[in-house]
């Protein structure tokens, strides 16, 4: 069965180990987990629920609810330029959205190019049976063109885009977005924009793929409501995609989830309508977080970290002599703070680890003290 040959990612170790050490009764600091620790403002879920006493709760289109599909598009028109109307949107999670669109787009032999480190695109790829080309970041996690034009072959179908990234945070430039997609457009490639992030941007603009791509290039825009408005349990997102691809999403929604509950659009359609505040909120507390851990880690001897641009990672390269699935192990095993391998972004991730700021800044400082402790204590051990 192709669903047994499915690699495991080191996150899901991760937490299993997380579940045993709490189950032993021992406190783990958690600075793995990639979701917002503020609740879903009181408006977005008083929304839902006055839609469940309304009636809705009840089937839907599979491609979502027609003024939920117009309300994302004029928001990704008005702040991002993306040329798009209410019949290029289709209503599910980002997650899904991101499989949908590769059973849409790439089968069994098919090449994906993957800029890496990245999101974790390995899986859902081993799903459909294509074959994912990492091609390295340069240092500062921008995007390699020419490496990533020297990776291109015959079989090269589909370019993977994360901006802002997952885990680096770096947000992508105008400039190289243009020169990825000439390289696109010349080798007839679609490209998947996963711009999950595109609120929380604090340098810089957030540029979507589809604002600047060639009419020839396909380009689906994945996006989410969870890290804008704190929703993750609430797996509502969407995908933007041309005519011929969009027909392929909502037979893959037909055939499989058949909705996004109804009131959870109703109550995503209420966030876009009234959320402004609370998405501001949201990007101010994370932002204050960053420039807090940022200024901390420079402090600590061992770890090298780039300033991200957006999103909710910081992802330190560490000078420990270790494999990054076993430093993290030890450090969670040693000092009970929780953060991801780098290895698990894919193999250019290694020698790194991703540490979330979703959590109030005095566990960042607490987690930070116990990183500097363990580190130190390797070091030395090494030297």
């Amino acid at each position: 069965m192709q669903v047994d040959e499915i690699s495991e990612s080191p996150i899901l170790a991760l937490i299993d180990q997380i579940f045993r050490l709490r189950q032993e009764g021992r406190t783990v600091l958690g600075l793995h987990i990639g979701e917002p620790d503020l609740e879903t403002p009181a408006g977005i879920r008083d929304a839902a629920y006055a839609a469940m006493n309304a009636g809705f709760t009840h089937y839907v289109a599979a491609q979502g609810m027609p003024d939920l599909r117009a309300g994302i598009a004029q928001r990704l028109r008005d702040r991002h330029r993306v040329p798009c109307g209410a019949e290029d949107v289709v209503v599910m999670s980002a997650k899904f959205a991101i499989y949908a669109t590769l059973l849409a787009t790439v089968g069994p032999g098919d090449e994906v190019l993957v800029p890496n480190p990245s999101y974790l695109f390995e899986q859902p790829l081993e799903l459909v049976g294509a074959q994912p080309v990492y091609v390295p970041l340069n240092p500062d996690f921008s995007l390699d063109v020419p490496a990533i034009r020297d990776a291109v072959t015959s079989r090269s179908r589909l370019l993977m885009l994360v901006t802002p990234g997952n885990p680096t945070g770096r947000v992508l430039r105008l400039e190289e977005l243009r020169a990825v997609l000439e390289l696109a457009r010349e080798h007839h490639l679609t490209v998947i924009s996963d711009e999950t992030y595109e609120s929380l941007v604090y340098e810089g603009t957030h540029v979507s793929a589809a604002s600047v791509a060639d009419p020839e290039v396909p380009v689906v825009t994945v996006g989410s409501f969870s890290k804008t408005y704190a929703m993750t349990g609430w797996r509502a997102g969407y995908a933007v995609a041309p005519p011929a691809i969009r027909r392929r999403l909502v037979k893959v929604m037909e055939h499989t989830l058949t909705c996004l509950p109804p009131f959870i659009q109703q109550a995503c359609l209420w966030a876009l309508e009234n959320g402004a505040a609370d998405e501001e909120r949201i990007r101010s507390v994370f932002r204050a977080r960053r420039d807090h851990l940022l200024t901390r880690l420079q402090t600590v001897d061992g770890l090298s970290t780039p300033r991200p641009g957006g999103a909710f990672y910081v992802f330190p390269r560490f000078e420990v002599d270790l494999p990054s699935v076993e430093l993290c192990t030890e450090l969670l095993r040693e000092e009970q703070v929780a953060v991801v391998p780098g290895v698990a972004f894919g193999p250019e991730g290694e020698h790194h680890l991703r540490i979330s700021y979703t959590s109030p800044v005095e566990a960042l400082d607490e987690g930070v003290r116990r990183i500097e402790r363990f580190l130190g204590r390797h070091r030395s051990r090494s030297s």
